[in-house]
């Protein structure tokens, strides 16, 4: 039988009370705090005029007033539409007037951003935190309403949530995710990730991404504890990780790399960490196997917004010689199509990766077209090249939009070669972008984040590509102080392609 998100957290509060729920710099709530304080939320937004259909809008810190609007809004059937503060004024204007929401919550840090916007006369905005804690006179108003569950029916199929793609491959899109949709992706995630009751679950990152929209969707489902941290600092995580005695965290590749020299100095055990999960880009199996050797499970999850989250999971007991897979997937099906025909192809010849299942998204907000590109024949096409092998695994090859066709020569994967280039010691991270050209239509250029006090030059760079690659692969190399990235931590090749010009009239 299918029960709403806001349905099971109403009968876990009643189930455990007393265990924590959500933990905040400034604040600590029970389940049953939370659940009645966001019956209040509900009540409060049903005197607002809001109504099932109707948009909630928040621009929110990693904090726990998210988890409260979340969930309030839920309760009665109203869309949670997640804005993005890394996003330029022009995009968050445009999201604003593609969603027209009744209401805009935001945290104290971006009070001068929302003053800066277009917000249309009709639309409130409404500040719901200070100092890192609720803001006095929100809080006060909430207490003065009922914290009893609403009467409100919130069927499965209703829409619960907007949620904006990363923009890796363009302009963010508006994931329509329905109340069944995220039922479904909670008791896949929840269940393929290795939660537990009663462990406690830190969320450092910024909170509105698919990611944390999934654990909090099945956070009630399993019962365990979520930590916020605000403001992310390599110390200040380990601080609370110590303080918190977190069970599992979620951080992106380049914050591993980050956090472990400073991990061998550190003087906190971190005992209690046993999982890290992390995704969205290739992690080494060097340095799993150093966090390993600390007593650290590394978890690579792979996935998309438009399945509410994870699709594969792969950890180390499912065989360190998989490390470079994603794993498998759980509760739904994976093919590799080709790309033309949507066939299902061999084992381990690359096409798209397809998603088929329950939790598989409605729609694009107001965005058919893209929506049929997408949704073909009961599969989510991902855009993803990959291959399965023959033990179930699949491996992300590339983002098609990411290939390079390099004056007739074939395709070049900018995965294959930025792996090549990353191999240097000296080399932080890099990124191979397709840059248009007059000639060869596109050509491979590499952006390059060198480590501290780094020598490499390009011809260094040329030279060690080339013994491992033919030269068409690479033709221009460029150093960079920091590789630009999006919300998730993922390089923003859109933005290399934009704002790049290079001289390339010698080709």
């Amino acid at each position: 039988m299918y029960m709403s998100l806001g349905q099971i957290l109403h009968k876990r509060a009643m189930q455990y009370k007393h265990i924590e729920a959500i933990v905040g710099p400034k604040r600590r709530m029970t389940y049953q705090e939370y659940d009645e304080l966001s019956n209040q939320v509900a009540h409060y937004l049903l005197s607002l005029g809001i109504q099932k259909g109707d948009r909630v809008a928040i621009l929110p810190e990693t904090n726990i007033p998210f988890p409260l609007i979340f969930m309030g809004t839920l309760k009665i059937g109203a869309v949670i539409a997640t804005l993005n503060w890394r996003w330029t004024q022009d995009l968050l204007n445009d999201v604003i007037r593609d969603i027209e929401p009744k209401i805009i919550f935001y945290d104290e840090r971006f009070a001068d951003l929302i003053h800066s916007l277009q917000v249309p006369e009709q639309t409130q905005s409404i500040r719901i935190s200070r100092q890192l804690d609720l803001e006095l006179e929100f809080a006060q108003n909430l207490a003065t309403f009922p914290s009893t569950y609403p009467q409100v029916e919130v069927k499965p199929e209703d829409h619960a949530a907007i949620v904006y793609t990363s923009g890796t491959t363009g302009r963010p899109k508006g994931v329509v995710m329905t109340h069944a949709n995220l039922y479904e992706s909670g008791l896949n995630n929840g269940l393929a990730g290795c939660y537990r009751f009663a462990q406690r679950v830190l969320i450092p990152i910024m909170l509105g991404h698919i990611s944390s929209i999934s654990i909090l969707s099945f956070q009630s489902l399993i019962g365990f504890t979520v930590v916020f941290i605000p403001k992310l600092t390599p110390d200040n995580l380990l601080e609370t990780i110590e303080s918190e005695k977190i069970n599992i965290m979620f951080v992106p590749p380049q914050f591993l790399r980050l956090i472990l020299p400073i991990i061998y100095k550190s003087e906190y055990t971190l005992s209690s960490l046993t999982e890290i999960q992390t995704g969205g880009s290739f992690v080494p199996r060097s340095l799993i196997e150093d966090y390993e050797k600390l007593g650290f499970r590394i978890s690579i999850i792979y996935g998309a917004t438009e399945i509410g989250g994870s699709g594969c999971y792969w950890n180390p007991i499912m065989g360190m010689e998989f490390s470079n897979s994603v794993g498998r997937p759980l509760f739904f099906d994976i093919a590799i199509l080709n790309r033309e025909t949507k066939e299902k192809l061999p084992t381990g010849e690359i096409g798209e990766i397809a998603i088929k299942g329950p939790m598989v998204f409605k729609e694009y907000w107001r965005d058919p077209e893209e929506t049929k590109k997408v949704k073909q024949n009961g599969w989510f096409l991902s855009g993803d090249a990959g291959y399965m092998d023959e033990n179930g695994f699949v491996y992300v090859v590339d983002r098609y939009k990411d290939v390079i066709y390099f004056g007739g020569v074939g395709a070049i994967f900018p995965s294959k070669v930025e792996g090549v280039i990353k191999e240097l010691e000296e080399v932080a991270d890099a990124a191979l972008v397709g840059l248009p050209h007059e000639k060869w239509g596109e050509v491979p250029c590499a952006f390059i984040e060198t480590k501290p006090e780094s020598s490499l030059t390009k011809e260094q760079v040329f030279a060690h590509v080339y013994s491992k690659l033919p030269k068409h692969h690479l033709v221009e190399v460029n150093f960079v102080d920091e590789l630009p990235r999006n919300a998730m931590g993922k390089i923003d090749k859109p933005w290399l392609r934009k704002n790049y010009r290079p001289k390339l009239e010698k080709l």
